[in-house]
């Protein structure tokens, strides 16, 4: 099992750690100064308060008085519970705040899913659309006497067939017809997208 400790509990072990190895080795540093019963006792007077020190750090941490004499690591169980965070809680907490961003930021901009046929058949038509564009350019840059503008007009006069083609695959009945940017967007939204949602695919942690 994983776990993830706040910083702030973390510095305090350190700090606590760096204290005791302190007075541990002051205690050392005393010992081996040792010369005459006037050292002797102010080892011994220190000794004792530094284990006043340690013994009030140990009430501090939690740590079960069964754990000193067993050492069994289910007896940690409590202060696991007080000081860690399973990892996998941790990583659903996360997950949850990123859907959540995620639903902020679609509000306004909703995500879809869109089939390969439909994407393609869209690309398809971008394509014809950019073709016929070139096509109808080059005719017009063509036209030089009022005999050419007139057939032109005529072949452009009324419905084209391959926009109409574009119609019936976008979704639109045979009397309908594009508007205005909207209905085209709603009736492309409506016939070939569909809602993408987050939570529809979440995993749980085990």
């Amino acid at each position: 099992m994983k776990y993830v400790i706040d910083s702030k509990t973390y510095e305090k072990h350190i700090r606590d750690e760096v204290h005791l190895y302190g007075l541990l080795h002051q205690l050392a540093f005393l010992a081996g100064k040792v010369k005459d019963e006037e050292d002797m006792a102010n080892l011994v007077e220190t000794s004792k308060h530094y284990g006043e020190i340690a013994e009030k750090k140990f009430d501090d941490w939690l740590i079960p008085g069964r754990y000193l004499a067993f050492g069994d690591r289910d007896d940690l169980a409590e202060l696991k519970a007080a000081e860690l965070t399973p990892l996998t809680a941790v990583l659903k907490e996360h997950d949850a705040k990123i859907r959540e961003k995620q639903r902020a930021a679609s509000s306004n901009d909703p995500a879809y899913i869109i089939s390969g046929s439909a994407f393609r058949m869209l690309v398809g038509d971008l394509f014809d659309l950019l073709a016929q564009y070139g096509y109808l350019r080059n005719r017009v840059l063509d036209v030089k006497t009022e005999r050419q503008l007139a057939r032109l007009q005529k072949n452009l006069s009324g419905d084209h067939p391959a926009i109409r083609r574009m119609y019936c695959r976008w979704g639109f009945a045979e009397d309908q017809g594009v508007t205005c940017y909207d209905i085209l967007e709603a009736k492309l939204r409506r016939a070939h997208l569909t809602p993408y949602d987050p939570d529809g695919s979440e995993a749980d942690y085990d």
